[in-house]
């Protein structure tokens, strides 16, 4: 017959390894969120130069639409008429960093326009400055919310780690106090997580209802309505990957009464 004890530190090791799995496999793909524009509003506004708005609508998913806004300001008495542009694509978000879809023609006419370089991925970590006299306040927000995240999601990683090296030790030596941190470090990996979760999806918020948007420049209204911020399936993983760790918490909290008990009777 198995003893209670095998079965136990089975589970929690199968609970912390397969935790630890999930949460790798969200964090390894950028697939956290997803921003697409409808073209069928930005449409209303194509070619029609008398309006405020105006736009280019992108031929394809890999290509980008240009949108206009004209700004009419008065200086000393004269009208002055800024243009504003906004380039709209699809982007797909990880805990790391955001990338688009466009394609090698789309992006060569893009930096033309931009007058720069663009590379197909900007990593939050190691290139957003908080600091930057460019940014917007929405930026920053959705900068700092990124990174963030991403602290939250590091500390979880350091904490799984530490539990699978404290968690063998605790095994082979049969210690109980070891055993017991083991547990401890479980449930903060998934506390940590949990709040680097509830982090993205406060940005995810901000950016569906708010219009929050990592760009210089404020969004028009019009683009705000045709844009959509969707949920990725990653994050699903991630939820997952906390609830997993609540149970190898549990159980690794249960395997060291068990243990303790065992080394108990041992002694008498």
């Amino acid at each position: 017959m198995v003893s209670p004890l095998f079965m136990l530190v089975s589970l929690a090791v199968g609970s912390g390894i397969l935790g630890s799995l999930f949460l790798i496999i969200a964090i390894s793909v950028d697939a956290w969120e997803y921003v697409t524009f409808r073209m069928d509003i930005l449409s209303q506004y194509t070619n029609n130069s008398s309006m405020k708005y105006s736009v280019d609508l992108a031929t394809s998913e890999n290509d980008f639409s240009k949108f206009t806004e004209n700004e009419t300001t008065f200086v000393n008495g004269s009208e002055l008429i800024r243009l504003k542009n906004f380039f709209l694509f699809t982007t797909y978000t990880g805990i790391w960093r955001t990338c688009d879809i466009l394609s090698d023609n789309s992006r060569y006419r893009l930096e033309t326009l931009i007058g720069g370089t663009m590379k197909r991925c900007y990593v939050y970590v190691s290139e957003y400055d908080e600091e930057g006299n460019n940014y917007s306040d929405q930026m920053k927000g959705i900068g700092g919310m990124q990174n963030s995240a991403s602290s939250c999601i590091i500390v979880s990683l350091i904490n799984l780690a530490a539990a699978a090296i404290l968690g063998t030790f605790s095994i082979v030596q049969r210690q109980v106090s070891a055993c017991m941190v083991t547990g401890v470090l479980y449930g903060m990996a998934g506390l940590f997580c949990a709040f680097g979760l509830t982090i993205f999806h406060t940005k995810i918020y901000y950016e569906k209802y708010q219009c929050f948007s990592f760009s210089v420049e404020k969004l028009p209204s019009p683009v705000c309505d045709a844009r959509v911020v969707e949920v990725g399936w990653a994050i699903s993983i991630a939820w997952a990957a906390i609830v997993v760790c609540i149970i190898g918490f549990t159980l690794w909290v249960f395997a060291t009464r068990t243990l303790r008990i065992i080394i108990s009777k041992t002694m008498l």
